[in-house]
């Protein structure tokens, strides 16, 4: 499971500003670049969920949404992957840069329906993770402040999160069943 920021990008050289959009989701490829070398340890077949914070269009307040999935068609260094696999999107840049790893989603990776899977307090509390470690809810930060339920899953799930098998049938199931 990884969070991703739908608008983000950075300045570059000429002081223009560089849109990045990563996980790229397109009809003919599919790849994400990360830094995070616990990616290595997702394997071909395997299943990536990508969640981020959006204005729900119900509500207009912010909530969590698994918008994207990928089933593994490879994973590795971008120097090896971006020419093996032609990624000329987002993924890209991670051809020449040092420790940055590139997932390919295969054809059964999907973008969902806008808004996406809403990764909610009962959709959390269904996975468990490998190794297991649940999604606490109610939890304070530092300074003493109560995190909101919204907090509490983006803390939980700010870097890679890996899934158990019985965690990527609940999320495949709910996926299915609201037709996204």
């Amino acid at each position: 499971m990884i969070t991703y920021t739908e608008d983000f990008g950075w300045w570059g050289p000429k002081g223009e500003w560089v849109s990045h959009h990563d996980p790229y989701l397109g009809p003919e490829e599919y790849s994400y670049c990360t830094a995070y070398e616990r990616l290595l340890k997702c394997g071909r077949d395997n299943y990536v969920f990508f969640h981020t914070t959006k204005t729900d269009p119900v509500t207009r307040h912010q909530k969590r949404f698994i918008t994207a999935y990928f089933v593994i068609k490879a994973v590795g260094p971008g120097k090896q992957i971006v020419p093996k696999y032609g990624i000329t999107k987002a993924a890209k840049h991670a051809e020449n840069r040092a420790n940055h790893y590139v997932i390919v989603g295969d054809k059964r990776s999907r973008k969902l329906k806008e808004p996406g899977l809403r990764f909610d307090r009962p959709l959390a509390k269904k996975l468990v993770f490998d190794p297991p470690k649940r999604i606490r809810f109610g939890i304070t930060n530092k300074h003493g402040d109560r995190l909101s339920e919204l907090q509490c899953i983006a803390s939980a799930t700010r870097n890679i999160r890996i899934l158990t098998d019985e965690d990527v049938d609940n999320l495949r199931h709910e996926i299915n069943r609201l037709g996204l």
